[in-house]
């Protein structure tokens, strides 16, 4: 999604040294400027936002946790409701129609629900999916941890879960969740994050082994099954290398994993009409700990979670991401979304 600004979660308190949501502005040479704090908050560690309107969702990943909802004012942002959620939720999903808001509640084991008003504020209370299960790496893996949400195409709800090595399918009905489907994953590599590539196959970065996973939709989404693997970088990132995110750049000829050990932004080659992905190059993030990035085409920016800020790279006519500036001042980011509308 191309858009001028971008918004910035954090970490704060305890768990950083940030304060709250930030704005920055992407200059016309693709770099950010310092960022700008638009609303004080604890712990906002993913974001998103409206389809249509210029309104921001920010989880609150404590215990109890909670997702905010926020409205854009000539200062900053309005607070404009608040919902309480299971605990640690760390990840969020908009419908494109715009009418539910999803989260993924890590420590809490569950997914929820929340439906939204015409205008994106909350419309009612969240329903909340408990899920259940376990992997081998117990110290990861003692339970449920549902760590993103996404959309599938035939609106289809997708829930990465890292601690039960599996990819869940629900149904929203009604303001409802409903269980319809589950793909298992290869035992102790951990899903964290997806994407959808628009020729319809599922991509997954796992946490807990660095590999790329490729889901295929059999009957419907409700319905995947794992038809292609690979690294998550082209090196061997080492033994206690952690996935992190991905993206797809804009034409879904590449897609783009950070890989937290080693450190790196991986440019993978779509292949077979994206059935197959393929490690091209692995790029330094410029920082420590890389967690989300935000393919912003030409532009590639990372979150580093430990140092080094936003960095920013463009991406070259190879598709390898080439490092672009100085990076931007915020405090443990950890989230990156493009901020359309808002100003």
């Amino acid at each position: 999604m191309d858009a001028e600004w971008l918004w910035a979660g954090c970490y704060t308190g305890d768990q950083g040294d940030g304060d709250g949501v930030y704005l920055l502005r992407r200059r016309g040479d693709g770099t950010l400027e310092d960022p700008v704090l638009t609303a004080g908050a604890q712990n906002p560690s993913w974001l998103a936002v409206h389809p249509r309107h210029t309104v921001l969702y920010a989880v609150g990943e404590n215990d109890p946790g909670a997702v905010s909802v926020y409205v854009e004012e000539t200062d900053g942002l309005l607070l404009a409701g608040t919902r309480e959620l299971p605990a640690e939720p760390c990840h969020l999903a908009v419908a494109p129609d715009g009418r539910t808001l999803l989260a993924a509640c890590y420590a809490g084991g569950a997914v929820a629900a929340i439906p939204l008003a015409p205008d994106g504020t909350f419309a009612g209370d969240p329903d909340i999916a408990v899920c259940s299960g376990s992997g081998p790496k117990t110290d990861r893996q003692d339970g449920a941890h549902p760590h993103s949400v996404a959309w599938a195409p035939d609106g289809t709800v997708l829930a990465a879960d890292l601690g039960a090595d599996v990819l869940r399918a629900f149904r929203a009905d009604g303001g409802r969740l409903l269980p319809v489907g589950e793909a298992r994953v290869p035992a102790g590599y951990g899903p964290r994050h997806l994407a959808v590539h628009p020729a319809g196959f599922v991509y997954v970065i796992c946490e807990l082994e660095p590999r790329l996973l490729v889901l295929t939709p059999r009957a419907s989404y409700a319905d995947l099954a794992v038809t292609a693997e690979s690294p998550a970088t082209a090196a061997d990132p080492g033994a206690d290398a952690l996935g992190s995110g991905i993206a797809l750049g804009a034409d879904g000829t590449f897609a783009y994993t950070t890989t937290r050990g080693p450190d790196v932004l991986t440019a993978h080659r779509v292949a077979d009409g994206g059935a197959v992905l393929a490690p091209v190059a692995d790029v330094p993030t410029g920082g420590s700990w890389p967690r989300d990035l935000h393919v912003d085409d030409p532009w590639v920016h990372v979150a580093n979670e430990r140092g080094g800020g936003v960095t920013t790279f463009r991406l070259g006519a190879d598709g390898v991401p080439v490092p672009k500036g100085t990076a931007a001042a915020v405090p443990t980011p950890v989230c990156l979304v493009g901020a359309p509308g808002f100003s």
